[in-house]
Order: structure tokens, then C-alpha cells, then sequence
């Protein structure tokens, strides 16, 4: 279960700590800790392999010349104690607390957070332990102590066999904050994973189990097959609410997708992988473990539903400044006779009261405040990740019907929205710079937003986020909708719907509408508006956000503000996407808003500098263009009549051959990501339309003389590989293409079909691409 100091090889069991170990074949690896220097030149190569087999002269001699702290013979003495039994348990507690509070050193910590390094008396603590096995005898004293009965953990919750497992754990945690690759060194089997799982139970050691649990897991490649957990099942309905929470730390590693692909980026190596012999997703394996037990997402809902809320304070004027005074005023009501410093020693790792005496102790919970704000990070996030698995269609039901949105709703309502970066004189942690936001409730409300995020993409549940009162308003909007009205309106279940006047929509609205260009929230509070219209295009949704005034106040804060940030940018323009597709009065809308010639120009500049940002937008003008030309005829006339800048921009035959010219040029096979591939499907898009009225030959044609006019030599070859890749890509049974054809509203057989004739090797057909190729640029055959 541990690697050997002297031979670097993973053993499958503990070895007796009561029979020595001595030998081993002849090495003829150079030495490489102290204890193998010794070992060597005494015994002749000759091995001890525990520090407990060295003679005590030996461990005195060692002491003065490795540490004047007594190390090793702090380990030797935790050994003796800990092959005695039961009987020594206190004092094998207090020496374990002696070798901990080597590797807590506040003062050094301190120093370290402040320098953003660890202090080298650490450090050196650290690698005498490793040098004398001390990792191994801390395990097995882990594993090797009296089972607890986690069926009853109630009964021994303060048992010493319990706090000298918590000790040891958070001497582990010590070693992963302190070693560089340490969860590396440790053994990653079944026997340590699963035992930790089973202290997952226990109140006063799920903390650390949990995190020593993350950092294994996260320090391996191999993501953990959940199945392969005895009595999962069991132990998550022995857990209580906390236990719950911190348990989300390891189900956050075991469904995520972050591990699932080699390369993070490439869309085109991504592929390659996913057909390559024996690839097969764990995440969804690890999520379909977990969907199986009936109660895990309804606690999971019980947890954010009643999580308490921290105080806020609302006159001040930034989120961390507000957290600072909480934590201020919390110290100010402690009793000032406790000696805080010295009680510090006591406070170890997340656990308050646990390994002193001194029942003042608990003064340090306003060190914990952030808690329960961290709990609902965890359950949001995991939540979210259920939400993007291939159980996602059941995942949105079940949520929908525990609840979850106007719980979330409510916790909407404890918000307060004073995140301003870089305002001068706002107080920020150690560490960060002057323009970090950081706080625990950014974090909770970036996963908050996400989380709405995700129950809403492509959802039938998605009225849901509205009230009843919004729910009537959307009824009538789409009653006289004309021919935009859709047939069969849904009607959710009233009784899981937000309640009082406003929903859950609304109000991210309204904070949308106020909160700065540059704010962190921007993106994200974007994002989950437009996850709301993303799907089936539906006339009456956006017609309630534009009479929101939406529309115009994120294009007007496009253009009077000018905005960089690559994020908020993309955002907004996808956003206005979904906002003006297919809808007359929109684009009526947004001429209000670019009503003068110099804030258009400001648009389209904008526009044609963030290609990838803005495809999206240009991909909706282009459908929206097609649909009014063909399906409201007469609204298309009027716009005209009525002068429209953003129709008469996209209705350009010079212009379409210019974006299709640039979105082409821009991305190549082995550039392609999951953010930009949809300039490939812009392009896509007006090249469908070229071909639907007759004019595939004359945009093939153009972009040909466009590339020769900029020097493109390659750009029709280029053009080629990419939707070589886009078959490979789209028509792979693993994928999922509905989005893509309720987005368009174009069949997914039009767009097969459309690749598959622009791929044609027949030289003869004018809209095939080889017909414009020269001679070394046509494919050859393999």
C-alpha cells in the first residue's frame, strides 16, 4: 500500500509493523534520503525499511544531526504507542497532535500565505517525515486502528479511535499543502480509497476524509469508477446534510468531464480519442451509479433549500468588504479573556473543538463562516454537472418537480449585488491583486448561475422560472403572436412555478440591467437568459424580455460602452441572437437603438473585429433574413420601407461573401474548439441558403476570387478539411445534433446533405468545392 523509500515500488499489503523487514536485493540506484545514506554505509546494503527498527543510540544520533525538533524520535514513539492498543490511545493522540502542530506552525503558514510560498522549517519537517517512512506508519495507523461501526457512528463520535484517525488525516492534508506532487507518492488502491469513503460518515472526520479523498483523486489521471465503492449506497443514506455537502467535493471529481479527454481544446484530437480503441466516458458510468439512488438528488435539493444564509451588510459598497465586517464583528463578540493566539495551535484543518480540551475553543467558528456558503458551492456545482450528462432530459424533470426553481428564486431574493472590481480603498485577501472580487458568495453566485444555466438549456421546464402572474402575460403574448404563435402552448404545473409577482427570470433581468460592464456576474447572468430562449425559437418569450427592455439595454451597452472583455462581449452578442431571431419587431427594436449612422458603424465595427465573439449574432441576422423573406413577406417589406440597418447590412451579397470569407479563414481542423466551431455552422448557414435559392456556384465562386484577392491560396482547401471534420464531428452516433436543428430551424438532413454535395470529388458540379481547387490542392486518394 506504500512506496517503499529504498525501492520506489508499490506493495499490495501492509506490511507487519511487528515482524522487521531487513534486506533486499543489491541497488544500484544513487541514495536518496538520509535514512538510505545511513542505512547504506552501516549495514552494507542492508535495508531497514522503518524507522522503528533503528537502535535508539542510533535515533538520538539522528536527532542531532537531522533536526532539533526530535522527529524521529517522534515517529519512533508514535510507533511503540500505537502497537499497544487501546490502552495508549490518549497518549498516542497527544504525540500524533506533537507531529501536526510540526507541519501547522501558524506563524510559518502565515508567512507562506502572505510570500506565496511554504517556509522551508516546514518543508524540512516534511522531508525528514518521508525520510523515515512516516507516510506509511501515519496509513497504517489509519487503517490499522479499531474499525468504527459506521453503521452507529453516532456512538463514537468523540471516541479517541476517532480523533487519532481525524489527526492523521489532517496530517495527510498537510503534506499534499506542503509536498510538491505528493497525492503522486501515495498509493492509489482500493483498500485506502474505500476506507476513507467509510469515514465519510462520521461528523467529526468527513471533513477531512473528504478533502484527503479530493486531493488523491484529483492527483491521479484514472478517474475513480464509483461502482467499485462497497455499500455506496449505504453510506450516502448514513450521511447526514454536512457529511452530504463535503461528499460533493469527491462526486464533483468523479462526474465532471475535466479528465475525460487527453487534449482540453482540440476539438480534433478530441475526436481521435473518442474513436480510439476501448475509450469509454466514466463520468457517465459514475452518473448513472449515482442517478440510481432514489433519494441523492432530492437531499441534494433539502441541502439548498435550507442551508441557513450568512448576514449581509447592505450599506457597504463591496461584497468582500461585507464579509470582512462580518468576520470583524464575530471576533469582537468572542471573549476577550480567551487567549487567541495560543489557542490557535488547537484549530486544526476545518474541525473546531476537536483535538483540546478547552471548551472556549469554539470561539474560532467565525474562522468558519464561509461554510455553509461553500456546502451550496458544492451542491450547485454537482447539481450542474448532472445537468450536462447524458441523464440530462431526466435530471431537469426531477429537478423541476422537487422544487428547485422557486427554491433558488428565494435565494435569489438574499443577494446583494456590490461586486465593483478595482475600487479603490476596498479591502481584498492576502495575495490578490487590487482588481480580484474574490468572496464566498462569488463563488456561490457563479454556480448559482450556472446552475439556472443548465436547468434551462433546451428545457421543457423552463416556464418554470416564471410567476403565475408571467405566466398569464406570456399566454396573451402568445395569443396574438399571428403566425409566430405557437400551437399547444405548455402550460407548466402552477404548484412548482415562482412565487409572488416576479420569477426567478425577471429578476436576473432587472440585475443584469444594472450591474457594470466589466462586472464578473455580467457573463453569467447573460448566459442564463439566453439558455432560457436557446432551442425552439418562441415569439412570446422574447417578446416579454424586449418589453423588459433587454434588447436595449445590452446593445446600447455594446455600443456606448465599448466593451472588451472577450467574455461579456461574446456573451451579449449571444444573447442578442437569440433576442432578435426571427422577429420583425426585435429588429424594429434594435434600430431604435442604432438609430444614427455613427453608433451603427460602431456596431458593425465591433462586429467584425470579434468574429468568433459575434458569429452568433450573425448567424441569427442571416436565418432571421431568410424567415422574413419567405414566411413573413409582408413584415420584410415593411422593415424596409421603415429602413433597417441591420437587414440592409446582412442582405449584402459582398458582405455574406465576406464574413463566409473570414469565418473560413479564421479556423483550421487543428484549431477548432468547442467556442469556435460555430463559426464553421455560421458558415454553414449561408452557404445552406445560397443553395436552397440557387446560388451555391456564385458564393463558391466569389469566395474563390476573394481568397485570391487577400492572398488566401489555401482557403477553399481549408474549407474542405473543415467539413471533412464536420462530418466526422456531427455524424458520429454519439452525438446529439437536435440543438443544432431546433436552433436553425433547418432539418439536420438539410445540413448532411449540404456537406456531402460540397465534398463531392465530381469536378464537374459547380457546387462542389474540388471544382475550384487547382490541380495541387485536389484530394488524393489514400
Amino acid at each position: 500500500m506504500w512506496f517503499c523509500p529504498d525501492t520506489c515500488k508499490s506493495t499490495t499489503t501492509m506490511a507487519s509493523r511487528d515482524q522487521p523487514i531487513i534486506g533486499g536485493k543489491f541497488r544500484k540506484r544513487p541514495v536518496t534520503s538520509v535514512l538510505q545514506a545511513f542505512t547504506h554505509q552501516q549495514l552494507g546494503f542492508r535495508s531497514y525499511q522503518h524507522i522503528w527498527q533503528l537502535p535508539s543510540s542510533v535515533m538520538e544520533m539522528m536527532d542531532e544531526k537531522l533536526s532539533k525538533h526530535g522527529m524521529p524520535q517522534l515517529l519512533s514513539k508514535i510507533n511503540e504507542l500505537s502497537r499497544q492498543g487501546k490502552s495508549k490511545h490518549k497518549e498516542l493522540l497527544e504525540f500524533l497532535k506533537m507531529l501536526l502542530k510540526k507541519l501547522s506552525n501558524l506563524d510559518c503558514l502565515r508567512r507562506a500565505y502572505s510570500e506565496g510560498s511554504s517556509h522551508d522549517v516546514l518543508k524540512e519537517n516534511c522531508q525528514i517525515i518521508l525520510d523515515f517512512d512516516g507516510i506509511n506508519l501515519i496509513l497504517e495507523i489509519l487503517m490499522n486502528t479499531a474499525t468504527l461501526p459506521w453503521s452507529k457512528y453516532s456512538s463514537c463520535e468523540n471516541s479517541e479511535e476517532l480523533l487519532i484517525k481525524n489527526v492523521c488525516l489532517d496530517i495527510l492534508r498537510r503534506f499534499f499543502l506542503l509536498v510538491e506532487k505528493f497525492g503522486e507518492k501515495l498509493p492509489y488502491t482500493s483498500d485506502i480509497l474505500n476506507y476513507l469513503f467509510t469515514l465519510l460518515v462520521y461528523p467529526n472526520a468527513h471533513v477531512n476524509a473528504a478533502h484527503v479523498l479530493e486531493l488523491i483523486l484529483n492527483s491521479h489521471k484514472e478517474m475513480l469508477d464509483l461502482n467499485t465503492v462497497p455499500n455506496l449506497k449505504e453510506l450516502i443514506s448514513v450521511m447526514d446534510d454536512k457529511a452530504l455537502s463535503n461528499f460533493c467535493q469527491i462526486l464533483s471529481v468523479t462526474i465532471s468531464d475535466l479528465d475525460t479527454y487527453e487534449h482540453k481544446s482540440s476539438l480534433y484530437q478530441q475526436n481521435k480519442q473518442k474513436r480510439s480503441k476501448g475509450f469509454f466516458v466514466m463520468r457517465d458510468i459514475n452518473q448513472e451509479c449515482l442517478m440510481s439512488i432514489p433519494d441523492l438528488l432530492p437531499r441534494l435539493v433539502h441541502i439548498v433549500e435550507t442551508t441557513p444564509y450568512q448576514p449581509r451588510y447592505p450599506a457597504i459598497t463591496n461584497e468582500l468588504d461585507t464579509w470582512m465586517q462580518w468576520i470583524d464583528n464575530q471576533m469582537a463578540e468572542e471573549d476577550e479573556s480567551v487567549d487567541v493566539e495560543s489557542s490557535l495551535d488547537d484549530f486544526i484543518g476545518d474541525s473546531v473543538n476537536l483535538y483540546c480540551d478547552d471548551p472556549q475553543s469554539i470561539m474560532h467558528h467565525s474562522l468558519k463562516m464561509a461554510t455553509h456558503v461553500i456546502h451550496r458551492v458544492e451542491v450547485f456545482y454537482v447539481l450542474g454537472l448532472f445537468l450536462v450528462g447524458k441523464q440530462r432530459k431526466k435530471v431537469q424533470k426531477q429537478l423541476a418537480e422537487l422544487k428547485l426553481i422557486p427554491t433558488l428564486a428565494d435565494i435569489f431574493d438574499n443577494f446583494i449585488w456590490k461586486c465593483t472590481s478595482g475600487k479603490i480603498g476596498t479591502r481584498r485577501l492576502r495575495g490578490h491583486n487590487s482588481s480580484c472580487e474574490c468572496s464566498p458568495e462569488v463563488a456561490l453566485k457563479i454556480q448559482f448561475l450556472r446552475l439556472v444555466h443548465s436547468l434551462c438549456d433546451h428545457s421543457e421546464h423552463k416556464h418554470l422560472l416564471l410567476s403565475r402572474t408571467e405566466l398569464t402575460e406570456l399566454k396573451k403574448l402568445n395569443e396574438g403572436a399571428g403566425k409566430s404563435k405557437v400551437e399547444n402552448f405548455d402550460v407548466p404545473d402552477k404548484s412548482l412555478m415562482c412565487r409572488g409577482t416576479k420569477g426567478l427570470l425577471t429578476k436576473i433581468v432587472e440585475v443584469l440591467k444594472k450591474e457594470p460592464t466589466a462586472s464578473t456576474f455580467r457573463f453569467w447572468l447573460a448566459r442564463a437568459v439566453e439558455s432560457y430562449l436557446r432551442g425552439s425559437t418562441c415569439y412570446a418569450d422574447q417578446m416579454f424580455l424586449l418589453r423588459r427592455g433587454l434588447l436595449h439595454h445590452v446593445a446600447g451597452n455594446l455600443i456606448e460602452n465599448d466593451v472588451r472583455p472577450k467574455e461579456i462581449l461574446q456573451s451579449s452578442f449571444d444573447l442578442l441572437g437569440e433576442l432578435i431571431k426571427f422577429n420583425a419587431d426585435a429588429f424594429r427594436q434594435f434600430e431604435r437603438v442604432v438609430c444614427t449612422d455613427v453608433k451603427f458603424k460602431k456596431l458593425v465595427e465591433m462586429i467584425e473585429r470579434n468574429l468568433v465573439d459575434s458569429n452568433m449574432f450573425i448567424r441569427s441576422l442571416i436565418l432571421s433574413l431568410e424567415h422574413l423573406q419567405t414566411e413573413m413577406s409582408t413584415e420584410y417589406n415593411f422593415l424596409f420601407q421603415e429602413e433597417n440597418r441591420l437587414l440592409e447590412y446582412i442582405c449584402n451579397f459582398k458582405q455574406q461573401v465576406s464574413f463566409l470569407q473570414r469565418l473560413i479563414t479564421i479556423i483550421n481542423v487543428k484549431s477548432l474548439t468547442q467556442e469556435n466551431v460555430s463559426c464553421l455552422n455560421t458558415a454553414l448557414v449561408f452557404l445552406m441558403f445560397a443553395h436552397k435559392n440557387g446560388k451555391m456556384n456564385s458564393y463558391l465562386a466569389a469566395l474563390k476570387q476573394c481568397a485570391v484577392r487577400v492572398g488566401e491560396k489555401n482557403l477553399l482547401a481549408n474549407f474542405r478539411d473543415l467539413l471533412v471534420f464536420w462530418q466526422d464531428h456531427y455524424l458520429h452516433k454519439d452525438k446529439d445534433c437536435s440543438a443544432l436543428e431546433k436552433s436553425s430551424r433547418i432539418k439536420f438532413e438539410t445540413w448532411k446533405d449540404t456537406v456531402t454535395m460540397m465534398l463531392s470529388t465530381d469536378q464537374k458540379q459547380g457546387t462542389s468545392i474540388v471544382h475550384y481547387l487547382p490541380e495541387h490542392d485536389l484530394p488524393r486518394d489514400n
